[in-house]
């Protein structure tokens, strides 16, 4: 027989490998043009539009699990 698996815990582990594998694309990217401000290898723009994705996502995560933003 298996065990129960918690979803919560089974979704926070998948988040965070998830995130652990933007990590390492971000950093295998090639270096581009930068201003002082911003990272090596980083778009600014397709930063913003990962950045609201990733704000939906944890709205609507936080409205799931019954929190305020």
């Amino acid at each position: 027989m298996s065990e129960a698996v918690d979803p919560v815990a089974e979704v926070t582990l998948r988040l965070e490998a998830a995130v652990e594998r933007l990590t390492r694309a971000a950093s295998a990217r090639p270096a581009t043009t930068r201003t002082e401000d911003e990272a090596p290898g980083v778009d600014p723009a397709a930063v913003a539009a990962l950045a609201a994705r990733l704000d939906e996502t944890i709205a609507r995560l936080r409205s799931v699990l019954g929190e305020e933003a």
